[in-house]
């Protein structure tokens, strides 16, 4: 099947309009690219890797480096992790660090860094992931250890309000606050699907304590990422009379993972895909996030949250051609994918730490993952122009 084919297989069933807003992002750049082509990597990591792993840990499934960032968590603290869990599954963690590793390659690629220092950063970040694993305990990233970029991302964090959240994605219209449409954040949304939406989230938002009493004052269609451009997505907009207070919900569509099927392990087995994305961020995660719950909603599942004015992710667009940089940074996540590995086992299939430290010592995978992570980013740059020429 041609690149093409292979791209529209996948995202057959998007709105027209976002399926649109996809195929434009994806032709940005490489890196756009790789983060909106998932699929592509777990069907070409699924044919070159073909070990069948006898280590098995929870994988985010997406470990690209523009998916970690900042939430709150229900303690109500900041923290800095893994936070997309839309693919995660079951398997080999050299999945996780052969995606993690070729998302570092392309962003050098398209920076322009040499070979010997691509070389160099990826081998020490595959190291910082091993030497965390032996240490055996799982820690964390918050505002009060954080250090270099992340210290500065943090402090950026906390001059950051509810105020000034609400305000830049908000207007309003005879007096009546709306979700400010703008085809960038928001796409208007129909008064018939609006209703539906409040009709949905209801019952379930009655039973939480944080968000009872509220009254809703707008919803439309949210436009967030690469890889989930195309899923259906909302944000709505209410106002609790309880705080006093606006929030925003997110509402996406929680779909199966593009590795089922593909990883090589059995999965086990969950009541719906909001459940495994919920359930993997839960075990991941040093904490879960502050409001999380699966949604049903037209004969489709969803994973509702709220959205935070404290919630961002680390662009690549932040480092400008400071690879050095970047690098420390990518050395810092992939300790934060180990921790959320050792948090993962003994975990819903998830193999022990014992076995998870023996196997990160091993030297065959190691050379494997860094192997067929520069073989699938020359991969993407091929794919990359193909797209473009064809696009």
């Amino acid at each position: 099947m041609s690149l093409i084919k292979r791209i529209e297989k996948y995202n057959d069933g998007a709105a027209p309009v976002l399926y649109d807003l996809k195929m434009r992002a994806m032709a940005e750049s490489p890196f756009r690219f790789y983060r909106g082509t998932c699929h592509l990597f777990a069907e070409d990591l699924s044919k070159i890797y073909e070990r069948k792993p006898r280590i098995k840990v929870w994988n985010c499934g997406d470990a690209h480096f523009e998916n970690f960032g900042s939430y709150k968590g229900d303690n109500r603290q900041v923290y800095f992790d893994v936070n997309d869990f839309d693919e995660a599954f079951l398997g080999n963690p050299a999945a996780e660090l052969t995606r993690f590793i070729t998302s570092i390659i392309v962003a050098a690629m398209q920076m322009g860094v040499s070979s010997v220092k691509i070389h160099k950063a990826v081998n020490d970040i595959l190291q910082e992931y091993i030497v965390t694993v032996q240490r055996r305990k799982a820690l964390m990233l918050e505002s009060e250890v954080a250090h270099g970029a992340f210290k500065k991302f943090f402090s950026q964090m906390s001059t950051l309000d509810r105020d000034d959240f609400i305000g830049k994605r908000t207007i309003k219209e005879k007096g009546l606050l709306k979700l400010k449409i703008d085809d960038k954040r928001y796409i208007s949304l129909d008064e018939e699907k609006k209703k539906e939406l409040f009709k949905s989230i209801t019952p379930m938002m009655a039973k939480s304590n944080r968000f009872a009493e509220m009254v809703f004052e707008d919803a439309a269609i949210r436009i967030a990422g690469t890889g989930s451009l195309g899923l259906e997505r909302y944000c709505v907009l209410f106002y609790s009379k309880r705080k006093g207070k606006q929030y925003l919900l997110d509402i996406k569509e929680a779909r199966r993972s593009c590795y089922a099927g593909l990883s090589g392990s059995k999965q086990p087995t969950f009541r719906n895909n909001a459940e495994r994305i919920i359930t993997a961020g839960h075990i991941m995660q040093f904490t879960p996030a502050a409001f999380i719950a699966p949604l049903r909603m037209a004969g489709k599942w969803f994973v509702i949250k709220e959205l935070q004015p404290t919630a961002d992710r680390m662009s690549l667009e932040a480092f400008d051609k400071d690879f050095n940089r970047l690098a420390e940074v990518a050395r810092e996540m992939s300790k934060l994918i180990a921790y959320a590995h050792i948090r993962s086992c003994g975990n819903y299939g998830a193999s022990t730490v014992d076995e998870l430290v023996l196997f990160s010592d091993k030297k065959q995978w190691q050379r494997e993952v860094l192997d067929i992570a520069g073989t699938l980013a020359i991969k993407n740059s091929k794919y990359y122009r193909t797209f473009c020429e064809k696009m």
